[in-house]
């Protein structure tokens, strides 16, 4: 059979059982015509057999042991994450810290300013309604009266009954 090509890389698989069914069938036809490849064939399963059994058996899986060592592993692994929650002094300390967090941000978002909160612009109209007032500041500057501005303006209520 010089026409067909010698399946060489597939005898192996082949002798394993590891090949397709119509690559199977091409190499087991190959080898009842070849006999150069029916003796690499037969060389080949007896080093495989050989191989199989010069393997010692492996040793028996301590399933109970495997567990506790893959546990002690993921747990030395393991990122403290979550587990701070689960000791009593942090909880308090972060639900303490969190009230108090809580209790501020309520109390200063009902103390706030109803208004637009607008400072300059209030500030500006309180100036300009007492325009005329800082105009002649320097004469107000000189008067000794100006601490007592209030009694003056009220003096008309404080003595009704006087007339001068």
């Amino acid at each position: 059979m010089a026409t067909t090509p010698h399946p060489d890389a597939l005898l192996i698989a082949y002798l394993r059982g590891e090949l397709a069914e119509s690559d199977r069938r091409s190499v087991a036809d190959h080898l009842a015509a070849c006999s150069e490849c029916a003796r690499a064939a037969e060389n080949f399963q007896r080093i495989l057999s050989d191989l199989g059994s010069s393997l010692p058996e492996p040793p028996q899986v301590h399933w109970g042991a495997y567990r506790a060592e893959l546990r002690e592993k993921l747990q030395a692994r393991r990122p403290w994450g979550w587990q701070w929650l689960r000791r009593p002094v942090p909880l308090a300390l972060s639900a303490a810290a969190a009230g108090v967090l809580l209790i501020l941000g309520v109390q200063s978002w009902i103390s706030r300013p109803l208004g637009n909160g607008d400072l300059a612009s209030l500030e500006e109209t309180v100036v300009a309604s007492r325009l005329d007032l800082l105009r002649q500041y320097a004469v107000i500057e000189r008067l000794d009266l100006w601490e007592d501005l209030d009694v003056v303006r009220r003096l008309d209520e404080l003595y009704p009954s006087r007339k001068g």
